[in-house]
């Protein structure tokens, strides 16, 4: 079997380099256990290089299938079969690409917490992040999937989850929706003022710091109050019923503004998401995640406050502005 490269340059590079620091430093049980993990991952490559192509044509019990078929039994099934549904090779790829996520935080952890490692723990914790970003994009296509309200944009996030199953193996990620990644680089660099909760000061950085698609996204969520409330969540790292506690607050107290560690000690809460530079990557997907089991909640218990993430408002404002076409090739 043709064994393919599962690294990019800068990733064989780091993982070269702490092979040969752990060497050096005769730590041997360390540099045992990366090589068994390596070697793990290259296993998990092979079975999955077994699966037929999901973009290929194929013919099973006398049924052809392709990606057309695949779409549309995503299309059409998936709320109803959720896994079920979906073709092994996309669950196992999913499980392959989690597996080097987890395999480059094994490296961060073996670089150690030196201040002389400082610079290899941030080139990990970038190639943790690209990779990140392809896991939780595939996330929101996958919530737009499970929408039984409209058929046009589930067939159309069906096409893009087929591409990016299809490509999981190859090294190099591709950025099947820039615009999506853009926006949380862009929040994930960007700390909040809170202030007055009004937001002012965090719109107006987001919007000079991206594109003039994801400009237009903002100026219309603006003008919708259940995509403005998502887009609050996404710009203050706080979900929608907290935001309301701080904002009744400062009526209450007669508080014209407030800064973080105020709002932690009216929320009783320890931390924010994103709300100090430089922390872990995973904390980008913890945060997604939090505010969409907060937004299923809401959906499903009739509560106030968004039913869906900023992320989901946004993948379908772009399915539905450029088709298909707004996945990239």
């Amino acid at each position: 079997m043709e064994r393919r490269e599962l690294w990019t340059q800068a990733e064989r590079e780091l993982l070269d380099f702490v092979k040969l620091r752990l060497d050096r430093e005769g730590r041997n049980g360390d540099l045992e256990a990366l090589g068994d993990n390596l070697e793990a991952l290259r296993l998990q490559a092979d079975a999955l290089a077994l699966y037929p192509g999901i973009t290929e044509w194929s013919r099973i019990s006398g049924s052809g299938r392709n990606v057309d078929t695949l779409v549309a039994a995503l299309g059409e099934r998936y709320h109803d079969d959720d896994v079920f549904v979906m073709p092994t090779k996309a669950l196992l790829g999913r499980t392959f690409e989690l597996s080097r996520i987890n395999l480059l935080a094994l490296v961060r952890r073996l670089f150690g917490p030196s201040d002389a490692a400082q610079e290899s723990r941030v080139a990990v914790e970038s190639a943790m992040l690209s990779r990140l970003l392809a896991v939780m994009t595939e996330d929101v296509l996958l919530e737009i999937l499970g929408d039984a309200q409209d058929r046009e944009l589930r067939m159309r996030a069906a096409h893009v989850l087929a591409r990016i199953w299809d490509r999981r193996l190859e090294a190099v990620g591709h950025p099947f929706i820039p615009e999506l990644a853009t926006m949380w680089l862009m929040r994930r660099d960007l700390i909040p003022v809170f202030g007055t909760l009004l937001g002012t000061q965090e719109y107006i950085t987001l919007y000079l710091t991206v594109d003039a698609v994801c400009q237009e996204y903002i100026e219309r969520a603006a003008g919708d109050p259940g995509e403005a409330a998502a887009l609050e969540e996404f710009l203050f790292g706080l979900p929608y019923e907290e935001l309301e506690r701080v904002k009744l607050y400062l009526e209450h107290t007669g508080t014209a503004s407030i800064g973080l560690s105020d709002i932690k000690r009216v929320l009783g809460k320890e931390s924010i998401y994103l709300s100090d530079r430089g922390e872990d990557p995973l904390e980008l997907y913890r945060f997604y995640n939090y505010r969409r089991k907060r937004a299923a909640r809401r959906k499903h218990g009739g509560g106030p406050g968004p039913i869906r993430t900023f992320e989901e408002n946004f993948m379908r404002f772009l399915l539905g502005r450029n088709g298909e076409g707004a996945a990239g090739a």
